[in-house]
């Protein structure tokens, strides 16, 4: 199982779409979502406070700001080998 990792924020409905988004694709891919708040963590909120929602994957590639549904499934189809 995969865990990918999405930076995020309180009140930020990019986040809630990128969370819904990756949260629909449990069933297809083997994957562990972790929702993180960057506001907990000054080193997390400097780097990616103009970037969330953030998508980062095991291999340490981002998706990132405004995520497109498509670049998301093709990222998870070459993580998971489908």
């Amino acid at each position: 199982m995969a865990l990918i990792k999405l930076y995020t924020k309180p009140g930020c409905w990019l986040c809630d779409a990128a969370d819904e988004m990756l949260r629909g694709q449990l069933e297809k891919y083997p994957i562990e979502v972790e929702r993180v708040d960057i506001t907990t963590d000054d080193e997390l909120y400097e780097l990616y406070r103009f970037d969330i929602p953030v998508i980062e994957f095991p291999d340490g590639t981002t998706l990132h700001s405004s995520i497109k549904k498509k670049a998301l499934l093709a990222k998870l189809d070459s993580l998971t080998g489908s």
